[in-house]
């Protein structure tokens, strides 16, 4: 399984200063409807004249407009607008980033661009002329080609469809992993099969999250979809992995490194059982785990995460959590008799779950 998005954080961010309805948006698809080309930086002037990236031009210093963008790139040279979009600063300049920097692009101003981005750090936008394609550069990455919108839309609810399958698989894989929890018969294969799927629905997420930066205004419909789809999944990743590492594993570190995974490592059973922490254990079919109890307090309503850590510390797993009389439990810092009461409550309910209801 691929995905087509898989953005660093800065060029996240640049999709959201190009999204529909944005002015820089507005400016360059009047671009693209001319069917000129534009080559437009987003950087402080005083930090491109300092490293001498730019010469010639003509120092404007205007109120940003849509309109005077458009009307500047008919210019050949490249458009200078300041990081808060409120200026644009140059028209016209010629770039001279540092030829050194490597880059596979062959016209001149996707050269031009993606070494500039390089340079500076900075967002590189470049409209092509003839393809009417538009291509972000940010620092080492790109190109990232904006689609078109009907484009992208088509694919995020490809994607939330896609999103969807996979927390309906969650729900299944959890309410057994809950029963079988409640019956002491949990085997690593259920977790690493529960984990792995867990993967896969955060990376589908991620993928719709760069989609609705991309779409702005236009993709207010697929976000209120992936809120709704995505409920509590985090949640219920990180307590899962928080249940079943090793003693002397760190959940924080396992659950970094399986976002770096790739689809062969998520679908081979023993490398995620060996960055669990278990080692060669043999058929992971009968080897026996015990949950500490994360996963089912996290199903108990408004339940603090500090509490349910001293929970876990105080009674070691599910099996002492569900053993602990409500005096018990009230005798734990941060609990209290009410607390202590929804606690058991909450479990209870959890271990009469019916066959056809999730706990997600």
């Amino acid at each position: 399984m691929t995905y087509r998005r898989n953005l660093p954080e800065e060029l996240a961010d640049a999709l959201e200063l190009v999204a529909p309805g944005t002015g820089l948006r507005d400016g360059i698809d009047n671009v693209i409807r001319a069917s000129n080309g534009a080559l437009i930086v987003v950087s402080n002037p005083e930090k491109l004249e300092r490293m001498g990236i730019v010469s010639g031009g003509i120092k404007m210093d205007l109120e940003f407009a849509p309109m005077r963008l458009y009307e500047l790139a008919k210019m050949d040279g490249a458009i200078v607008v300041a990081p808060d979009l409120k200026t644009i600063n140059y028209a016209n300049v010629q770039l001279s980033p540092d030829p050194s920097l490597p880059s596979e692009e062959t016209g001149m101003r996707h050269l031009a661009g993606h070494r500039t981005a390089q340079h500076t750090g900075d967002l590189v936008i470049v409209v092509s002329e003839r393809r009417r394609v538009v291509s972000l550069y940010q620092g080492s990455y790109g190109p990232h080609v904006l689609e078109d919108i009907g484009v992208a839309l088509s694919k995020a609810n490809s994607a939330i469809a896609t999103l969807e399958k996979f927390t309906r698989r969650l729900r299944e894989e959890a309410l057994n992993l809950t029963v079988h929890e409640y019956d002491g018969t949990v085997t690593l294969r259920e977790v690493v099969g529960a984990i792995s799927t867990f993967e896969y629905s955060v990376r589908i997420a991620r993928e719709i999250e760069a989609y609705v930066r991309e779409l702005g205004r236009e993709g207010r419909l697929v976000e209120m979809q992936l809120e709704q789809a995505f409920n509590n999944v985090p949640e219920q990743y990180e307590a899962l992995l928080k249940d079943y590492v090793e003693d002397d594993v760190d959940y924080r570190e396992v659950l970094a490194e399986l976002h770096d995974y790739t689809s062969d490592q998520l679908s081979d059973t023993m490398e995620i059982t060996q960055l669990l922490g278990y080692g060669s254990v043999g058929p992971t079919d009968d080897f026996f785990v015990k949950p500490r109890g994360y996963r089912q307090l996290e199903q108990v309503p408004r339940l603090p995460r500090k509490v349910a850590e001293s929970l876990v510390r105080e009674f070691g797993s599910l099996k002492g959590l569900i053993d602990a009389s409500e005096e018990d439990l009230d005798d734990v810092e941060g609990v209290g008799q009410a607390r202590a009461r929804a606690i058991r409550r909450g479990l209870r309910r959890q271990r009469n779950l019916e066959p056809s209801r999730g706990v997600l």
